[in-house]
């Protein structure tokens, strides 16, 4: 008897073990993965390609602006960059300055903090404006996308 409860509690931690095990994330992979991400997107908003930025997000992706405006699905995301990037972010430049975290909740959910910043934004001629992303992402297929995410814009000062 006390063999077998010996067995049961070894064949226990074993299982426990070997799911603890699948779960193990190669964060140098998938970081990289998610950088990837970040460049594309990066691209294709300075090729100004409204089709380009989208297929960075889920279908049925959420995104906020910096001024507070809501986009829900891929389509609404799309519509919105080719609306602004025909008008007043036509001339911009947008730029990463800095991937400051990815931390996984879950093999294929991870949340990050991205630095960025933009130029050439027709309504304000001559500033930077410098902003802070979070972008919640999810693994679909093998590939990460943008879930949900939102854009705050930077006071001067703010690190």
């Amino acid at each position: 008897m006390k063999s077998i409860r010996y067995f049961i509690s070894l064949l226990l931690v074993f299982s426990y073990s070997m799911s603890a095990a699948a779960q193990q994330i190669d964060t140098l992979k998938e970081n990289g993965a998610i950088r990837q991400l970040i460049k594309r997107y990066e691209e294709a908003w300075n090729r100004h390609d409204p089709i380009g930025l989208a297929a960075n997000y889920s279908s049925d992706a959420t995104w906020v602006n910096w001024f507070g405006a809501y986009y829900k699905g891929r389509q609404d995301i799309e519509d919105h960059y080719r609306t602004t990037h025909n008008t007043y972010f036509k001339p911009s430049h947008y730029f990463t300055r800095a991937i400051e975290d990815i931390q996984y909740l879950t093999p294929d959910i991870a949340v990050a903090h991205v630095r960025t910043g933009l130029t050439d934004d027709a309504r304000y001629p001559g500033e930077t404006f410098e902003f802070r992303r979070m972008i919640v992402l999810l693994k679909k297929g093998g590939l990460w996308l943008i879930q949900a995410g939102q854009n705050a814009k930077l006071e001067k000062g703010i690190k």
